[in-house]
């Protein structure tokens, strides 16, 4: 792959790599060792998505839909990635079509995960403390609305490749 940008970078055991909230536009893939994915790293309510080994991308989120990262990335073990920015991104993925199959995954199952765990939200409002129907419309709509799930604030993409 030719790239501008793109460089190996590593990180050691417990280094945060990717935190949630970075507007960084960056595609990581793990060339050597592990990374655990985390929603709310290091805060009371802290939750393990999965770990992530060798071939595997991450940082796609942001690249792609110009939004914040949804997710923490810590190294598991010594770490070893390719940093990709998005000037170089289109021309990633024209030179590794299996990356773009599995950058495809990510999002599918990202996208699965948000909604079950909005439904589930929803469910414990209504059912746990009985809210009002005007102010769990209210609720839905802005959660659909920052999740970009609202037909009205839908992203349209269109590529080179």
């Amino acid at each position: 792959m030719e790239a501008n940008e793109s460089k190996m970078v590593r990180f050691t055991e417990d280094q945060v790599i990717l935190q949630q909230g970075s507007t960084e536009k960056v595609l990581y893939k793990i060339i050597h060792g592990k990374a655990i994915v985390y929603l709310n790293y290091g805060q009371e309510d802290e939750y393990i998505v999965g770990i992530l080994s060798e071939q595997r991308c991450f940082g796609e989120f942001t690249i792609l839909c110009g939004k914040p990262s949804i997710y923490t990335v810590v190294a598991y073990s010594d770490v070893l990635l390719l940093r990709i920015p998005e000037e170089d991104f289109d021309d990633f993925i024209r030179n590794n079509s299996a990356n773009a199959i599995g950058i495809m995954r990510n999002l599918a199952n990202t996208l699965v995960t948000l909604s079950f765990n909005i439904n589930l939200i929803l469910e414990e409002l209504e059912q746990g403390k009985k809210i009002e129907p005007e102010k769990y419309k209210d609720i839905t709509r802005k959660i659909q609305y920052c999740t970009a799930l609202d037909p009205e604030n839908q992203f349209r993409f269109t590529s080179s490749v």
